[in-house]
């Protein structure tokens, strides 16, 4: 065991390595009451070039206790010459609103306290009291939960301006100094039950591998866990130049990735790019288990479709993947009157009456003869398979899957396509792509109606 008197100079030196601290900064001291955090408090006191702030968040979870932590908290605070905040929350309440488990929601009402306080009070950081114990622990459970690289690398020293200056000091010594340098503190009743899942591997697991294995267990584990975050970063690094040499094309409709370039990349890379195709797309981190089932359709057929969770679709198209947000739209078919603008499934559609064709026509503006559309009710809806039109300039008929075919258009795009029929139920116009040529202009025309059509995704 490590000497109390050297823990303010190993603070320091951590500190000082890992940039934590910038000169004369407003800090957020996120403090329990615990040993953990008031050993911090006392220690950051000590240095003269910080402006400190204390927030303490109140769970009203252990009634009386709960708010004896409060008022502790707050007189040291006083005595010591620091600003006191504090706030309150529901925890109860909020795992039954989110259904998560009590720590979880417990922590997030939390940090969502000190955040908001940060922002208030205009400090740079959040320095909050986890150490190696707490690391190790994390790391574990993490193991056990059956985490990659990244979950193995444990608590980050700082991330998004949340600093933890005690991760290099294991309990025992925080403890010890806390005895030595006369800090109080007051004890979490709630730390020595088993019921939650951390505290089973505190009091249980990690006193059995000391014992089994090394009485340096946390150290070691620690040791790991930096060994992993290096491992992490080379892989993020990796990982966004293999998704940037995969991406064919990023806009409206999601990203669209090369399969024989991801198929030509090394299987973890592959993984780890498709994983973060699915987080730019949808925000959300999935499952192992769903970037398996994505990572499958490079062996599928073109219009296998796979659905992950937080509202994202990945679907086979012809040498691409296409990762992008599920459309809520589904089947439509609306009735059409001149004058009007049409907003749906994620395009724009308008047509009205106008005294000649214009100088620009094409994939987003065409002309047809208003007197052989049928005014009166026409009809916009989704292609559906049978569809069959005469492209302008041709002749013969030609069905529009084929015409699809031809002007290579992907798969999953098909019914996404809006087709504008007449009232007899003929093809007008393929939106954005080909007018029929039943319906062109011609010397006989007498009324136009212009059609204009425009997408995110349109190509």
């Amino acid at each position: 065991m490590l000497s109390p008197n050297t823990l303010p100079s190993r603070f320091r030196e951590f500190s000082r390595t890992n940039g934590l601290f910038g000169e004369q900064e407003k800090v957020v001291v996120a403090v329990s009451g615990g040993v953990d955090s008031m050993v911090l408090l006392d220690l950051l006191l000590k240095d003269r070039g910080l402006t400190l702030i204390v927030g303490h968040f109140n769970h009203g979870l252990r009634g009386e206790e709960s708010d004896a932590d409060e008022a502790f908290v707050a007189e040291h605070a006083r005595q010591s010459g620091v600003p006191f905040h504090t706030s309150r929350g529901d925890t109860a309440g909020e795992v039954k609103r989110r259904g998560v488990g009590i720590q979880e929601a417990a922590r997030d009402l939390r940090y969502d306290f000190l955040i908001r306080l940060r922002a208030s009070t205009g400090a740079g950081r959040i320095a909050t009291g986890h150490h190696a114990d707490d690391n190790a622990e994390t790391i574990l459970l993490h193991l056990f939960r059956g985490a990659g690289v990244q979950g193995m690398s444990g608590i980050p020293v700082a991330r998004d301006g949340i600093i933890r200056p005690l991760l290099f000091a294991a309990r025992e010594e925080i403890e010890e100094y806390a005895r030595s340098a006369h800090v109080p503190f007051r004890t979490d009743s709630s730390n020595a039950k088993d019921g939650y899942t951390r505290n089973a591997v505190r009091h249980h697991v990690l006193p059995l591998l000391k014992e089994l294995v090394s009485p340096a267990v946390v150290g070691n584990i620690n040791r790991s866990g930096d060994n992993f975050r290096t491992v992490a970063a080379y892989l993020k690094e990796e990982t966004r130049r293999v998704l940037e040499a995969c991406t064919i094309n990023r806009n409206g409709d999601g990203l669209h990735l090369s399969v024989s370039e991801l198929k030509a990349s090394p299987l973890l890379l592959r993984q780890y790019a498709i994983l973060a195709a699915l987080e730019e797309v949808s925000g959300e981190s999935p499952g192992s288990e769903r970037v398996g089932a994505v990572l499958g359709l490079l062996e599928n057929e073109p219009g296998t479709l796979v659905t992950v969770p937080g509202g994202t679709e990945a679907i086979r198209n012809r040498g691409e993947i296409v990762i992008r947000l599920r459309s809520e739209a589904g089947e439509y078919s609306i009735s059409v009157d001149p004058g009007q603008e049409y907003t749906l499934a994620g395009f724009r559609f308008a047509c009205g009456l106008v005294d000649a064709r214009g100088p620009q026509a094409g994939r987003d503006t065409e002309y047809a003869d208003a007197g052989l559309t049928g005014i009166e009710g026409m009809t916009l809806r989704n292609w559906r398979e049978g569809d069959s039109f005469v492209p302008l300039g041709m002749s013969g008929r030609k069905k529009i899957s084929d015409f699809f075919v031809d002007e290579k258009i992907p798969l999953h795009e098909k019914r996404r396509i809006p087709i504008l029929l007449s009232a007899r139920g003929e093809v007008i116009w393929v939106c954005g792509m080909r007018l029929d040529d039943r319906f062109k202009i011609t010397p006989a025309t007498r009324r136009v109606l212009k059609l204009e059509f425009s997408s995110p995704s349109h190509r």
